[in-house]
């Protein structure tokens, strides 16, 4: 029965994406546009040589993967709790028979569906077409690759609600979101690689999650990492996800109990 219930909530989020069709087709463009400016300036900087191993061909695979995978994060779910805060419509979802968290995540996951279907593969294959891209020789390597979406997706959904959580308390979270938003594009390696980081760069990355949203997935897709090094990483982006649900669920419930004093 909860099932056909998170079921329900995931279609209804995809079929209200397709309310905004005609902005499909600007998505494509400019994701196609943003992958071209990078395939750009990493022609001008690599030129016919490579750096650190990494060669043009390997950036035009990392730019288009790293790009796939930053348009279906969940991180965005702030401005949904944010916008039913201002609205008072939050008071209608606590009193569903159905977990806010989850109602949430459902939500997202149908966008998530959407923008796959209607984004992402239009855009990888018109952007295959148009500059290239490798593929993984070894099935290993897609399984990890998928893997590590998922916990991509567990990831950003868990930070994007933990910092919708502070709206219980300060009604807009515009510069903390901000600040999260700038710390996804560095250290996620959308701006930068982090092969090209200096060591003390790479250690602060290291200890972030924020790699798990764009680089872990984009390097295991390129083979870029041995069986060990996928272990380990999924490994320690499991952990994240762990912490960042206790994080969440601490936060949910004192966020609850300040509803209730207010009235709410």
């Amino acid at each position: 029965m909860m099932m056909r219930a998170h079921y329900a909530i995931m279609c209804k989020a995809f079929s209200r994406n397709t309310a905004y069709r005609s902005e499909v087709w600007l998505r494509i463009f400019g994701n196609i546009s943003i992958v071209f400016i990078q395939i750009s300036i990493w022609k001008a900087l690599l030129g016919t040589g490579t750096l650190k191993g990494i060669d043009i061909g390997a950036m035009i695979t990392y730019s288009l993967i790293n790009m796939s995978v930053s348009m279906i994060l969940m991180s965005k779910v702030i401005y949904v709790v944010d916008d039913k805060l201002k609205t008072g419509n939050i008071t209608s979802d606590l009193l569903k028979p159905i977990s806010y968290p989850l109602l949430l995540f459902f939500d997202q996951l149908g966008n998530v569906v959407f923008q796959i279907i209607f984004t992402v593969v239009p855009t990888i294959i018109i952007s295959w077409l148009l500059f290239g891209l490798s593929f993984p020789r070894e099935p290993y390597a897609i399984a990890a690759f998928v893997a590590s979406l998922l916990l991509a997706l567990l990831i950003s959904f868990f930070l994007g609600y933990l910092i919708a959580l502070v709206s219980f308390w300060f009604l807009t979270t515009f510069a903390l979101d901000w600040m999260i938003t700038a710390l996804i594009t560095v250290f996620s390696g959308s701006f930068l690689p982090l092969w090209f980081f200096s060591a003390e760069w790479k250690f602060i990355a290291d200890m972030l999650p924020f790699q798990f949203l764009g680089f872990v997935p984009a390097a295991i897709y390129m083979e870029k990492m041995d069986g060990s090094e996928i272990i380990w990483m999924m490994g320690k982006g499991s952990m994240w996800v762990l912490l960042l649900w206790c994080a969440t669920k601490l936060l949910w419930w004192r966020a609850i109990k300040r509803l209730e004093i207010q009235g709410g």
